[in-house]
């Protein structure tokens, strides 16, 4: 098949899946802020984000190794698999001993079983429905995410509104949602099939941990950037600032969502073996339309802010609408951040994924103790921005001895100060601002549409 044809087939799959999943789930944020207070929600979204930072952690990172070397034709397929689930459940033990000192840290006082299930069956779930999407089963991958949020949301609303169970009953929710999602995706896909012992091979978890491992402190960076921003806030404003600003994230997770579910199909792509000049041409019409997507979007979710923000959350909430402008335009920093890091995993040199996102942490984590003390939560989402376009800012230069991207930076730049533009008349209430927004808008739109259209004209 056409690898654009290919690249917009898994896309749209993937959209319908995982787009379809999380709008789901989005609709629910007023259940969530209606049945939980400010501090509440504050507390079980540092659970959460806890968990998630635990869970690189205890699997090394094995999931990313399942991915890329499952799609290498090459690799023995039993091996990639057998080794994934070791390392994940040799993780686990070794967290299980730990527990007693994650049980001193205050806010998982009472929660440590929970958080350790959750770090378990996430580990688990990720193993199997990568590899399941590396042998070809993509559309078992699409109804896994599909499948998972419904569950998420039965069990949230049975958990918090039926039984309520609070912060527990959210957190237990995730837990049983994934859980129920592994099994069906390890019996659809036959994995059992692939688990043998006698197939582990030295070389093969060698490579995998040598391309997992320093993924870990790169998922560490990337949580210091997103998430360390909720613990200051947390300790110098207040728990209740924390579930505010944990809310205004909700709105620019939109574009993340895009952005994850094109990289899942991206990854498929980015890759398939081609000659040096195929891979150029190939990864830079594909860049074109990824960024005039990813500014359109951002621009249109930062028009419609305050809208979205009442929708989406109880009035309570409605301050975090002056945090979603700049927060929307660090997530598109991040998103076109991303897809450079795919140069890196086509190349195996996910070492300078690291290396570049932990500028972007140390970065962040300067301007939080900087900026929040004075500017509050705003001081921590000008923070998040700095750290994304830095980080973009080194992988632009530094991608460029791996592979050369044809993109125009007056463009970006015209772009990125549309939309800077946008956040500042929003922020100052300057009259007419709707109109102005819109405007910049159909001007973000116009400077790209040109590399729309010949990206359609070349097939994709």
């Amino acid at each position: 098949m056409n690898p654009y044809k290919s690249l917009m087939a898994n896309t749209v799959l993937f959209g319908i899946s995982t787009f379809g999943a999380r709008f789901l789930t989005f609709l629910l944020t007023p259940f969530y802020t209606r049945i939980l207070s400010s501090a509440e929600y504050g507390v079980t979204d540092l659970l959460l984000q806890t968990g998630n930072l635990i869970i690189p952690i205890a699997s090394v990172g094995i999931a990313n190794g399942v991915i890329r070397y499952g799609l290498e034709r090459s690799t023995d397929k039993n091996s990639v698999f057998t080794t994934g689930l070791l390392t994940a459940s040799a993780g686990f033990v070794v967290l299980l001993l730990l527990s007693p000192l994650l049980d001193r840290v205050a806010f998982l006082s009472g929660y440590v079983w929970l958080i350790l299930l959750y770090v378990l069956v996430a580990n688990v779930h990720s193993v199997c429905n990568q590899f399941a999407r590396s042998i070809g089963h993509v559309r078992l991958f699409a109804l896994d995410g599909i499948l998972r949020t419904a569950l998420t949301i039965l069990f949230n609303i049975l958990l918090l509104a039926v039984f309520p169970m609070g912060v527990t009953g959210y957190v237990l929710a995730n837990v049983l949602a994934d859980g129920i999602t592994t099994v069906f995706v390890f019996v659809r896909a036959g994995l059992w099939r692939f688990f043998r012992l006698s197939s582990l091979s030295r070389r093969d978890t060698i490579r995998m941990l040598r391309y997992s491992a320093p993924l870990v402190p790169s998922t560490l960076c990337s949580w210091i950037i997103n998430i360390s921003d909720r613990y200051l806030i947390a300790l110098l404003i207040g728990s209740a600032a924390t579930g505010i600003y944990a809310v205004a994230n909700k709105v620019p997770s939109i574009l993340m969502t895009v952005a994850n579910i094109f990289t899942s199909a991206w990854q498929i792509s980015a890759v398939a073996e081609r000659t040096p000049a195929e891979k150029e041409r190939f990864f830079s019409n594909v860049y074109s339309v990824y960024t005039a997507v990813a500014f359109a979007a951002a621009s249109g979710v930062i028009l419609t802010a305050q809208i979205s923000t009442r929708l989406l959350a109880a009035p309570g909430y409605y301050a975090a609408w002056r945090y979603v402008p700049v927060l929307t335009l660090a997530t598109t920093f991040a998103c076109l951040g991303s897809f450079l890091s795919s140069i890196y995993m086509a190349e195996q040199r996910s070492t300078a994924t690291f290396a570049t996102t932990m500028l972007g942490a140390a970065c962040n984590l300067v301007g939080n103790f900087s900026l929040i003390r004075y500017w509050g939560s705003m001081g921590a989402a000008v923070s998040t921005l700095l750290s994304y376009i830095l980080i973009f800012a080194v992988r632009a230069v530094h991608t460029r001895s791996l592979l050369r991207l044809h993109w125009s930076f007056p463009q970006l730049a015209v772009s990125a100060l549309l939309l800077a533009a946008q956040c500042v008349m929003m922020e100052r209430d300057v009259p007419f601002w709707p109109l102005w927004s819109a405007i910049c808008l159909l001007g973000i739109c116009a400077i790209h549409l040109k590399a729309l259209l010949r990206a359609v004209k070349s097939g994709l």
